[in-house]
């Protein structure tokens, strides 16, 4: 992320909730969204929330409740995760932790959309640009909280009266803000420039809102349309949230490596895919993302834990947004569900360029350098099955895997007797997140708690 601003820490003490400590000699926030020079440092804040606060989190909760973490400790939050079921609390931390930072993240977008049609830029350019990136930001974590939650807001509510909608309605509604960025962009391309030069010094606005329209269109069942939206997406460019190792730093080596980590919880072995979808002897992703050292056994299973390496082996490590391996298996599994002999044979044909891409010919380095799958390409759910597979060893660590393999696999816990199955065989532990007690407290609306 480029450098932020003093005004920038200003808009994000103010912005983080509704209780405001204003030092009288410092501008008002009224002020600052008021004003074009403070427009950067508040989209970076926004940003910066995201992908510090919110993200460690992401990777943490959806890590453990789809066992891509063992747990190394007998912290209340990490046990509560990694055996899921009825047993995590509406006080968890880390699921609290996603829900309050998606929604500050998304209210300093939701002051900037409230304001900025009132602000005279002198650049017109920088105006669209820092809407549309509004308009994204918003979509973006409407839909990562449709990722862990059955029902979803959709909007902040200053008066805690927030109004909830299903999980599927809202990746809708996040695809509707998105289509926005989309088209503001598409009408001005010095816009997304401004966008791209100011998040990171690797980043293409256009590709990101692909992605992220291609992963809810899966999500909603609209296969054609998430395979235009994977299929406009460069494969070659390449889109991080970036780090300095300073003031801001990878949350997912802070918290895993560094040396002021707490040792609550490490990858497991084989990136944690223990039992159905083991990965192939030699899958060149096990060493891209682990390194060699067994550091211990998890306290619940024995499997062995690991440091991680890739992209969380340093303090400024650049987090991928998305892999182009990720936007092949969307394709792939969006022609798969189409179904029909051709639809199935571009699938398989798209698992392949997967399973046989080399650390060389990505442009993150992510390869499998595997043969190409030895699987039945006329049965869909086999070919459905590889691309499971392959999403959960591509995507590690991305909190990907847990609405992944919801959606894959929708009625995997069902019938499930908690008192007596064996969770260490289990590749998923939760359906949802409850909703954090801060919110059913303050907010009337709060809908009940999922069974699990």
């Amino acid at each position: 992320m480029k450098k932020i601003s003093i005004l920038f820490l200003l808009i994000l003490s103010l912005s983080a909730c509704e209780k405001e400590f204003i030092d009288k000699n410092e501008v008002t926030e009224e002020v600052a969204y008021n004003t074009p020079e403070a427009y950067p440092g508040i989209l970076l804040g926004m940003t910066k929330i995201f992908t510090v606060e919110a993200l460690k989190d992401i990777v943490k909760g959806p890590g453990l409740t789809a066992k891509e973490f063992g747990r190394a400790n007998t912290y209340v939050t990490t046990i509560q995760l990694a055996n899921g079921g009825q047993g995590i609390t509406d006080d968890n931390a880390a699921v609290k932790g996603i829900w309050t930072e998606l929604h500050r993240s998304r209210g300093i977008a939701e002051k900037v959309l409230a304001n900025i049609d009132q602000v005279n830029f002198i650049n017109a350019d920088e105006g669209v640009a820092y809407k549309a990136y509004a308009q994204f930001f918003k979509g973006m974590t409407i839909g990562y909280l449709a990722n862990y939650w059955e029902k979803v807001t959709i909007d902040n509510d200053p008066n805690n009266q927030a109004q909830f909608v299903d999980r599927l309605a809202g990746y809708q509604t996040a695809i509707d803000y998105l289509n926005a960025a989309q088209q503001a962009f598409d009408n001005n391309a010095n816009a997304a420039a401004v966008i791209n030069n100011l998040v990171s010094y690797n980043f293409s606005v256009i590709d990101v809102i692909h992605t992220f329209k291609a992963r809810y269109y899966l999500e909603i069942g609209d296969y054609q349309n998430a395979y235009n939206e994977a299929n406009a997406v460069d494969l070659t460019a390449k889109s991080v949230w970036s780090y300095d190792g300073g003031s801001i730093k990878n949350p997912i080596y802070a918290q895993l490596v560094d040396a002021g980590a707490v040792l609550n919880y490490k990858p497991f072995d084989e990136l944690g895919l223990i039992t159905a979808h083991t990965p192939d002897p030699g899958d060149g992703r096990i060493n891209f993302y682990l390194d060699n050292t067994v550091l211990m056994q998890d306290l619940d299973c024995g499997f062995d834990l690991y440091n991680p390496n890739g992209f969380w082996n340093s303090d400024n490590a650049d987090i991928p947004v998305y892999l182009p391996g990720e936007i092949l298996l969307i394709k792939a599994e969006a022609k798969a569900r189409l179904g029909g002999t051709t639809n199935l044979n571009e699938a398989v044909s798209l698992i392949d360029q997967v399973r046989t891409k080399t650390s060389g010919s990505d442009v993150f380095g992510v390869g499998a350098a595997l043969g190409p799958w030895g699987g039945n390409a006329n049965d869909a759910n086999a070919v459905l099955d590889e691309i499971y597979r392959n999403y959960a060893a591509e995507l590690y660590l991305e909190g990907l895997r847990f609405p992944i393999h919801r959606r894959f696999f929708p009625n995997y816990l069902d019938g499930i007797d908690w008192n007596n199955v064996n969770r260490c065989q289990l590749e998923r532990v939760n359906n949802f997140y409850p909703y954090p007690d801060s919110e059913r407290a303050n907010n009337l609306n709060c809908p009940p708690n999922p069974a699990y």
